[in-house]
């Protein structure tokens, strides 16, 4: 099974050595990167880091801020020299109608420009896009509804929102190519293997419809590296 870290597992890290980290990572036995920021590194260095790491990064997670005019031609041209497929919207503004609205409507621009790059443009969940917003409008069902966008479900944000996570996967399936494995509990999140998500299940789900598998975890600082590995071990004994 490859598998990949979404680097903001380990941001603390990242901030301060971008090449030593991802490599550390790479050792892990983790084959994929997926970035939340460059810290300053050049598509090409970063490229260059990924390559001598033995790890590739098919997908980012950026903000929607981030896609404007004037940002959208250095985007693409980062995105293509590291070899990254994804630009995955990692949340975005959806507590009342007209924020929803907003959103969607970046959403439905930005698609089909990136799309004709080569690009996917994707959406990754917290749990308050599964609950009812302060206008009492459910924001992922309005974008299922109204954008043709890719989802990377977040299956413990999706658990900590009271569904069950194979549910919605199975249910939105072919709008899914990956996923963000976390675990946890109703309370918290944990490394994978020690909260009540249904993991293994769900890696097994992953693994018969062919959709990549992406590992995070939102521990203290102390504990990223740590903690990344036992997701790896966890990982490699399934």
């Amino acid at each position: 099974m490859d598998y990949g870290l979404q680097l903001y597992s380990v941001k603390d890290f990242m901030a301060k050595d971008v090449k030593g980290t991802i490599a550390q990572v790479a050792a892990m036995g983790y084959k994929v990167v997926e970035p939340a920021g460059f810290f300053g590194v050049s598509a090409e260095d970063f490229k260059a880091y990924c390559d001598e790491a033995g790890v590739v990064a098919t997908s980012t997670h950026t903000g929607i801020g981030e896609l404007t005019d004037e940002n959208f031609p250095a985007i693409v041209q980062y995105l293509k020299t590291i070899g990254c497929k994804r630009y995955i919207i990692p949340g975005a503004p959806t507590n009342t109608k007209e924020e929803l609205d907003n959103t969607i409507a970046i959403i439905n621009k930005y698609q089909p420009m990136l799309a004709a790059e080569g690009l996917e443009l994707m959406y990754h969940n917290h749990s308050r896009e599964f609950l009812p917003n302060e206008d009492g409008i459910f924001p992922h069902l309005e974008m299922q509804k109204r954008t043709t966008i890719n989802f990377q479900i977040d299956v413990y944000w999706t658990y900590r929102a009271g569904l069950n996570p194979l549910y919605i996967l199975e249910s939105l399936k072919d709008r899914i190519t990956i996923i963000h494995l976390k675990d946890g509990t109703m309370e918290h999140d944990a490394p994978l293997g020690e909260g009540t998500t249904p993991i293994a299940e769900i890696v097994d789900w992953a693994l018969a419809n062919d959709v990549d598998i992406v590992v995070e975890n939102e521990p203290t600082a102390e504990r990223q590296m740590i903690e990344a590995e036992i997701c790896s071990e966890y990982l490699k004994k399934l």
